[in-house]
């Protein structure tokens, strides 16, 4: 490969193939997957898909991609990183399927059209190249490898696409649900909030649930058979002190200064949680004072991995390097393997599903009362505070209504337009909400309370934007070309989503709850 490429670059004539390469990094290279995707065979697998398995590795490079665009880990982004990964997997079937090839010639053009290749005349750099992909890659092998996988799925992609067709009429109308828009006020009444408050039911309650509702029981512990089938896990705590990637000797030496500082203090009697909260540089457990929940084999870097699973619980290990800095790791639980059978999990089932439906409940019954307030003619900000970009209080006050003893917080959508449907941004999927909002105007209380993924939610339209013929035409040359490049894009998403419909997927949900997190998060 490296031959033809050097032939290449005394070419006059490079191909720019926009895009063909982003497959490739959002699969395995997406931003700090290196450290996470460990590229090493383990029994646990993130999910099933027509047979083949999805490795923790790919899991995993698809939730630091997914939180890098929506922030701190979350349930929201590691549920997104396991469906991004399935799909991905659906097209390279269908790619397989339909027999579709890179060659050498085409693999070689796509690399000599990176910029991050080529040297200051210019021109593709073969020893630039080399340098990189080694670097950061392990192998120009592994590199073209991965580089062919993503052309496979950008021609599969393609040839879905071309087949999409737009009539002149449906031009205008993709561009008038452009161009309606609204921005809604709203507040969402939480199911996890809601839970919060709830005292939790009796053994009592509980043995009389199972009793009742065997079927209801049975269907869940049957559609969430991975989460009993539990391989050895930890619980584990830990702080990290950052080393940059390309930290030279001092850098090194003051990090390893300020771990070793940081274990003597716990070692003299101070607690790791709250050492932890004050010191880690790891912003995705700091807070909960380096709490890492349970994981097992294959999620962390291995040093990590190796050290914490040789630790009994209460012990502090010492100092371990990974590429993501110095940690120090203490265990407080370790659980051994173990296939729950469904008559030792019907009391779990039996308590979380009575506590789910609790909560739902009072969200539902704090959502009425408050919209009753607002057809009263109370504000939104008389009822709900404003919240901060993560949905956080940021003004104090009385009088608030609250659900699991906080405020309900008020946010804004920001601008979103009827090709959005049926999603709502920072909502989710609530096609009713959607609906009720377009045909709104400003000003007005949406009708009723609407179920989101995550809770209830009021809300109201606080701008309207509606289509002007003036600027359809003013818009119009350029408007077209771009609609039906949007268009192609709709066509290729409803095609992928008729490929997961129609697909045998088997979801590990451990992959998808904090029960195995990613590793520490590097910044």
């Amino acid at each position: 490969m490296l031959e033809i490429l050097r032939a290449k670059s005394r070419s006059v004539v490079i191909y720019v193939l926009f895009g063909i390469i982003i497959v490739v990094f959002v699969i395995s290279f997406g931003p700090g997957s290196k450290g996470c995707s460990l590229g090493q065979h383990t029994e646990t697998w993130a999910a099933k898909v027509n047979g083949m398995e999805i490795t923790p590795g790919a899991f995993q490079a698809q939730y630091q991609a997914v939180r890098a665009e929506h922030g701190p880990s979350s349930a929201f982004a590691r549920q997104q990183a396991l469906e991004r990964a399935i799909r991905i997997a659906l097209i390279e079937e269908e790619a397989h399927r339909h027999g579709i090839l890179v060659s050498d010639e085409e693999l070689s053009n796509a690399i000599v059209a990176m910029r991050e290749f080529k040297g200051p005349d210019g021109q593709f750099d073969p020893d630039r190249y080399r340098r990189a992909v080694v670097g950061s890659y392990g192998s120009q092998g592994r590199f073209e490898e991965e580089t062919r996988r993503g052309l496979v799925l950008r021609k599969m992609i393609e040839l879905v696409s071309s087949t999409a067709k737009m009539s002149d009429e449906e031009v205008k109308e993709a561009w008038e649900d452009e161009h309606e828009r609204v921005n809604l006020e709203f507040a969402t009444f939480s199911f996890a909030q809601g839970r919060s408050e709830l005292k939790g039911p009796s053994d009592a309650q509980v043995a009389d649930f199972a009793a009742k509702n065997g079927p209801r029981i049975e269907q869940y512990y049957k559609e969430n058979l991975a989460r009993f089938d539990k391989p050895r896990r930890v619980r584990a705590r830990h702080i990290l002190v950052k080393v940059p990637a390309n930290a030279g000797e001092a850098e090194e030496a003051a990090a390893k200064k300020k771990i070793l500082a940081l274990a003597e203090r716990i070692k003299k009697g101070e607690d790791f949680a709250r050492v932890a909260a004050e010191s880690s540089d790891d912003l995705g457990s700091k807070e909960q004072g380096g709490e890492l929940g349970f994981f097992g084999r294959g999620l962390m870097a291995k040093p990590f991995e190796d050290q914490a699973f040789r630790l009994k619980p209460g012990e502090m290990s010492e100092p371990v390097r990974t590429q993501f800095g110095w940690h120090l790791i203490k265990v407080e639980a370790i659980a051994e393997p173990e296939v729950v059978p469904l008559e030792k999990a019907r009391p779990e089932i039996a308590r979380e599903l009575i506590e789910s439906n609790e909560a739902r409940k009072l969200a539902g019954q704090k959502a009425q009362a408050a919209l009753r307030l607002l057809k009263n003619g109370r504000s939104f900000s008389d009822i709900f505070p404003q919240g901060d970009q993560k949905g956080q209080e940021t003004t104090r006050g009385a009088g608030w209504e609250t659900l699991g003893g906080r405020p309900v917080v008020r946010e804004e959508t920001g601008a979103f337009t009827a090709g959005h449907s049926p999603n709502v941004p920072k909502i989710g999927l609530a096609p009713d909400l959607f609906a009720d909002a377009m045909k709104a105007s400003a000003g007005d209380l949406l009708p009723k309370v609407y179920e989101g993924p995550s809770g209830f939610v009021l809300a109201r339209a606080k701008e309207r934007e509606h289509p002007d013929e003036k600027a359809w035409q003013a818009d119009k040359q350029t408007a077209e070309a771009s609609l039906r490049s949007s268009q192609q894009m709709s066509f290729v998403r409803s095609w992928i989503e008729g490929l997961r419909q129609q697909a045998k997927v088997t979801m590990n949900p451990a992959f998808a709850t904090s029960e195995m997190p990613a590793a520490p998060e590097p910044e």
